[in-house]
């Protein structure tokens, strides 16, 4: 990663203001992650990139991203979950272009990967759906770790429901349980879970990821 000055003029074509920090990444680093999101056994899980704040592990915010090569740019829209919607592409990787993210300057920011649902999620949930992604969040996460990963990693026991800053409240579940959002998130643990319950959600999580018990 190569931090550039906030002053960057990009090709002629894209000039970052001063409130901001630009990093520079090479595609074919980035590939080496993304390219478990094509393989076999978690149809519904995917890795997604995220920038994150090396003091409280909080996500910065993205105000630009693009990706660049010699004449050739293309500027990403950002998603409500400041995911880095990075296209996979065995093309791309050989041409190796550079890619920008812009976040506040007042932030310390590193690139991050983080196992996800990658199928839309509505305001219903019910147990047999997150049972259904904890296997598949498994196998994504041995994958990422290698041939001995699961020697060691603890198995997913849950998943993190994550939710834009102006939601509040409680997720519900049909049991008569109910899980507070705190700091934009519910933490959905499977153990505490019926396996007919469903969950009802003060609005759609903008992402889902993987619970692992610390004692695990």
């Amino acid at each position: 990663m190569k931090k550039l000055a906030s002053v960057l003029v990009l090709l002629g074509m894209v000039s970052v203001p001063a409130s901001a920090d630009t990093y520079r990444f090479s595609y074919s680093k980035l590939f080496t992650q993304l390219k478990h999101n094509v393989e076999e056994g978690h149809p519904d899980i995917g890795v997604a990139y995220f920038m994150v704040s090396a003091e409280s592990g909080e996500v910065c915010p993205i105000s630009r991203a693009w990706m660049s090569k010699e004449e050739h740019y293309e500027a990403f829209d950002i998603p409500a979950s400041q995911a880095l919607p990075l296209p996979l592409d065995n093309q791309l990787r050989k041409v190796n272009p550079d890619v920008f993210v812009e976040t506040p300057a007042d932030r310390n920011c590193d690139i991050s990967f983080q196992v996800l649902v990658d199928q839309p999620v509505g305001k219903k949930l019910t147990s047999q759906q997150i049972q259904g992604w904890l296997p598949q969040m498994d196998t994504m996460m041995e994958n990422l770790g290698g041939m001995f990963a699961s020697w060691f990693m603890p198995k997913t026991q849950g998943v993190v429901l994550h939710f834009a800053p102006s939601v509040t409240g409680a997720v519900t579940s049909s049991e008569g349980k109910k899980y507070p959002i705190d700091a934009h998130q519910a933490i959905i643990d499977v153990n505490h879970l019926g396996d007919s319950a469903t969950l009802t959600l003060p609005d759609a999580p903008i992402k889902v990821s993987p619970w692992l018990p610390k004692n695990g």
